[in-house]
């Protein structure tokens, strides 16, 4: 026993050692003037807190072992005793926006990721260690299905430092994982198209049409806004001037300089979404307008319309413009963003000598159409948008023949191949020694506007007509199911991965939300269909029966609510499990008492993720290449904290 003891001591001491000479010795992370007090933790209600570190924007700001130490000391002396960190995938593909890729060094951007990878040689295995020496617990964040957004070049292009470029609408993917650069088939596929209308495609087109609603629109733009659309009196209809542009590639945008014609009339039609859902009872009074009389060759595969007005003209460009050809309508892929340029060496060049894969977040609006001339369109960025049902008012849309055949970079869970994947990088991440794994499902891959229509991969097929006795390929089908039948694929793997992991003697831990207790076919925020989900439907209960710990992973965006996934929490609480609750608060108000106060009133609760370390608690050095503490929301939850502890 007095050993043990004198053991303990021992390594109390010494970790003390170690933070105090790092922190005195630090001369990249600004703290010398910034004095912060170890915040009150766990909480009266016994609640703990732990910050998660998303890695790849981290390595944004040049980091060597140094840094990483300076970072993991500041949180051990903020007195957190876990920490999750979000692992760089195999291959490092490019995540929620393409700053978040390996970019050559010399051109401009600001990207210090490449210098940061060479620095560290592995990342992930130095955040791990500089935690764990520390005393914390170190958690790694595996995210299956982020095997890279699938950010496009023009067709004919080439981004040096991307494995591999693979062909699709809009022009060449980019920055996929390992496993999809190799093998693209084995992502999530669309339902095919048949022959005849396939052929279309091969024709010129030959007419446009695009419908602006003159009715009310309602539409959740955040979590408690919208937009209040009262609709156009007659008198204050505007019929816009158009001009027509077309590009062969995606990359530069020409002007048709012939006399288009566009007719107008008013006509009443049923409002449907990109997905074909109904979102209006009764048929709605629409402007159409038709685009004709112009004529181009059928290799220009992409065209788009710029307004010179186009206030209170609402579209939904996902199902509301049309194109035909000779032979009748074609599927056609719209958009309303732009490539954006973030190295100006290479913006000055033109689209065909300048070197791709140096972009930005898209953007939208007035920028787009000042630059998708020499930049092109991002399609599919985050599907119909962040919360409705994509009514816009754009003075843009592009509009590309065909659809995509895959999701972007979701793989399929379906093949073996791609369950054997994963198993391996939970075996990598098990040997690493992290004291436990975290499954989160939410990602960046599975940007599309009609996600009904993918899941028509073969093992899927093949399990539809044996459950339900029907070809997926030749009659209409329910989508939830669909992703039930992806949903036991998933488990295959993780019933594997919890065995390997609990094997090991580590935890295991899986982000669940209210939409796998409540299934709804919707794309706004939280539910199934969101763009930054994998549409699929698990099983939650044979879920928290094989992990130890459980997060609800749904935005409150400071409104938390008890009662989502309610019996998600209650079940996995009367199980022994440890539930904890994502917060948002570099992107939402998630430091505030009463949110904060409402998640101490459930008992259910055991814990509270802060995402993210980047931005929340920490500047870790881009754009501006300057690292310090975020005083104002350190700060800030030391108050909310303390006031916590008081009550």
């Amino acid at each position: 026993m007095k050993k043990v003891t004198s053991l303990t001591i021992l390594l109390i001491i010494t970790t003390g050692s170690i933070i105090a000479q790092i922190a005195n010795n630090s001369n990249t992370l600004n703290t010398s003037s910034l004095s912060f007090k170890k915040l009150p933790m766990p909480t009266k209600g016994g609640k703990m807190y732990a910050p998660v570190v998303d890695i790849m924007p981290q390595l944004r700001g040049f980091h060597d072992n140094n840094k990483v130490r300076e970072e993991m000391v500041f949180l051990k002396k903020l007195g957190f005793d876990r920490v999750y960190f979000v692992l760089c995938q195999p291959g490092y593909p490019s995540f929620s926006d393409p700053t978040l890729s390996v970019m050559p060094t010399d051109k401009g951007t600001g990207i210090q990721t490449l210098e940061s990878i060479l620095a560290l040689g592995d990342p992930n295995y130095v955040y791990l260690y500089e935690a764990q020496r520390l005393g914390m617990e170190a958690w790694a964040i595996i995210k299956p299905y982020e095997s890279g957004t699938g950010f496009t070049i023009p067709h004919g292009t080439n981004a040096p430092l991307s494995r591999k470029q693979i062909e699709t609408i809009g022009g060449q993917h980019i920055h996929f994982d390992n496993l999809i650069s190799d093998n693209p088939n084995l992502r999530v596929k669309r339902k095919p198209y048949h022959d005849s209308i396939l052929n279309r495609l091969d024709e010129p087109i030959k007419s446009l049409e695009v419908a602006f609603s003159l009715d009310s629109i309602r539409q959740r733009v955040s979590s408690n806004k919208y937009l209040e659309f009262d609709g156009l009196k007659d008198s204050e209809i505007q019929i816009p001037d158009i001009a027509l542009w077309y590009s062969e590639t995606n990359g530069r945008y020409v002007k048709y300089n012939g006399n288009i014609k566009v007719e107008s009339k008013f006509e009443y039609r049923q409002v449907e979404d990109a997905n074909g859902f109904s979102l209006a009872k009764e048929p709605k009074r629409f402007l159409v307008l038709t685009i004709k009389n112009f004529s181009l060759p059928e290799n220009y595969s992409y065209l788009a319309i710029t307004l010179d007005q186009n206030k209170n003209l609402y579209t939904i460009p996902y199902s509301m413009i049309k194109a035909y050809t000779r032979s009748g309508e074609i599927p056609i892929t719209t958009g309303i963003h732009s490539r954006s340029p973030m190295s100006q060496e290479e913006a000055s060049k033109s689209p065909e000598v300048r070197e791709w894969g140096l972009e930005k977040r898209p953007v939208k609006g007035e920028e787009a159409a000042k630059s998708f001339m020499d930049w092109g369109f991002e399609f599919e960025f985050q599907g119909t948008g962040h919360w409705g049902d994509g009514w816009v008012s754009s003075p843009l849309y592009g509009i590309a023949k065909g659809k995509r055949k895959y999701m972007a970079g979701t793989p399929c869970e379906a093949y073996a191949e791609v369950r054997e994947y994963w198993l391996d990088q939970v075996q990598r991440v098990v040997k690493m020694g992290f004291d436990g794994i975290d499954f989160r499902l939410q990602n960046h891959s599975g940007m599309v506007s009609d996600y009904v229509n993918y899941g028509y991969n073969e093992p899927i097929v093949k399990r539809y007509k044996e459950k339900y006795g029907v070809d997926m390929l030749t009659a209409d089908v329910d989508p939830l199911k669909i992703m039930e039948i992806r949903g036991e694929f998933f488990l295959l793997f993780l019933e594997k991965a919890t065995d390997i992991i609990h094997d090991s003697g580590k935890k295991v831990q899986v982000h669940l939300r209210h939409a796998h207790e409540e299934r709804v076919l919707s794309d706004e925020f939280n539910e199934l269909g969101f763009w930054a989900m994998p549409k699929i439907v698990l099983d939650w209960k044979k879920v928290v029966d094989l992990v130890d710990e459980v997060t609800i992973k749904d935005y409150y965006h400071g409104d938390y609510r008890p009662k989502r996934a309610n019996s998600i929490k209650t079940y996995a609480n009367d199980k022994g499990k440890r539930v904890w609750v994502h917060n948002y608060f570099t992107q939402g108000d998630g430091v505030n008492f009463d949110f904060l106060n409402a998640i101490e009133q459930d008992k259910r609760i055991d814990g509270v993720l802060l995402y993210e370390v980047d931005g929340g608690i920490l500047h870790t050095g881009f754009p501006d290449k300057k690292s310090k503490p975020n005083d104002e929301n350190i700060n800030k939850l030391q108050n909310v904290l303390q006031k916590l502890k008081k009550n």
